[in-house]
């Protein structure tokens, strides 16, 4: 990319009678499907809880550690 500022004269290629185009926004008239938002699986297992791994061993000192 050159360093110099971008300066708008006769041989400027840009189109600028066409409107710039903005950001999404997303709202209710957004055609993106809604997604399921991510979640931790380990968020409801307590240190004390067996870990889930299959060791027999509790989760603090298994995997938890």
């Amino acid at each position: 990319m050159s360093s110099t500022e971008h300066v708008h004269g006769p041989d400027c290629q840009h189109h600028h009678h066409e409107p710039v185009q903005q950001p999404h926004v997303h709202g209710p008239d957004c055609n993106h499907s809604q997604h399921e938002p991510v979640r931790n699986p380990l968020k409801a297992i307590g240190r004390n809880d067996p870990c889930p791994c299959g060791s027999q061993k509790k989760y603090k000192k298994c995997h938890g550690a």
